[in-house]
């Protein structure tokens, strides 16, 4: 593998090794991890977790390959009642945490979300039902708990290394692949090889090394082959007409009687907290429009 100083943010490299049958993703986010932290302000403890969760949310998106997305979860009995991470094919990402009370700085994930558990949530366009995994949180770190899903769920040895800060979250991937033409004994071999070297990495390398460079410092002796990167972003999909659809859901008395309670309706959203407000002649207009849709498709031609 050759060297490389470049350090291009906001990207997801993935990596092979060609001795050995195991496959790796390394991921950083700066840009897009700025984009959360600027919409809300997160405690620190909350901050780093969510960081993480962004990190992971993009390695795992880059295994399935789908046309959906891939939404990682944590439902909790502790401070932090919810908090999520989406990323999707179109390889955007957006997230969000919701809590109560006062946390400590260096608050662990037990302390953040008690009994808590991860859940994994695939949503491919056109299925019927999406794809769910769910992880308890007995680990001290999200890449522990993910690891515990992958074997118990994938059966799929897997090593994650995650970390974040206020200014970028990065995470690196490695996953043993099937033997192949190699004996179950020399795979092995190569895992653990390959992953005690991985394992040398620190919360610093990840976040502060491009792809080249902290590969090839951990992988110098080895045939690691560098493969596609994938630009990643900051997305939000919410949009005004999308609350309006929503305001409708309520019926138009419904929706005037809570006019009546308040000046307006205002809804934010929760990953961009963009605020959409709406007055008496936008709900009447709303519920106009829906009237003549209905009356539209309901005629035929």
């Amino acid at each position: 593998m050759s060297d490389t100083n470049s350090f291009q943010s906001d990207n997801l490299q993935r990596f092979i090794f060609d001795n050995a049958p195991i496959r790796g993703e390394w991921v950083h986010l700066q840009d897009s991890w700025q984009q959360i932290l600027i919409r809300r302000e997160y405690p620190v403890a909350i901050q780093k977790i969510l960081g993480e969760m962004m990190a992971a949310a993009a390695l795992l998106a880059a295994t399935v390959k789908i046309e959906g997305r891939l939404v990682l979860q944590i439902k909790s009995t502790g401070p932090v009642t919810l908090m999520m991470v989406e990323c999707t094919s179109d390889d955007t990402l957006r997230a969000f945490a919701q809590w109560d009370g006062e946390l400590a700085d260096d608050a662990t994930l037990a302390e953040v979300a008690g009994e808590g558990s991860l859940a994994i949530t695939i949503e491919v366009e056109g299925a019927k039902q999406p794809y769910q995994g769910v992880v308890s949180l007995e680990g001290d770190s999200i890449a522990n708990a993910l690891e515990t899903y992958f074997q118990q769920s994938e059966q799929l040895t897997t090593k994650i290394w995650l970390a974040s800060n206020d200014n970028a979250a990065a995470g690196l991937f490695l996953q043993q692949l099937p033997s192949g033409d190699q004996t179950k004994e020399e795979g092995e071999e190569h895992w653990s090889r390959m992953s005690q070297l991985a394992a040398t990495v620190t919360s610093n390398e990840l976040l502060e090394l491009g792809a080249g460079t902290l590969l090839h410092r951990l992988f110098h002796e080895e045939e690691c082959r560098l493969l596609t990167t994938t630009e990643l972003s900051f997305a939000c999909s919410c949009s005004r007409e999308r609350v309006a659809e929503t305001i409708t859901l309520l019926g138009e008395q419904d929706a005037l009687d809570l006019l009546e309670e308040k000046e307006c309706i205002e809804v934010a959203c929760e990953f961009c907290n963009e605020h959409y407000r709406f007055d008496t002649i936008d709900v009447k207009r709303i519920f106009s429009e829906a009237i003549s849709t209905e009356e539209a498709s309901s005629t035929l031609h």
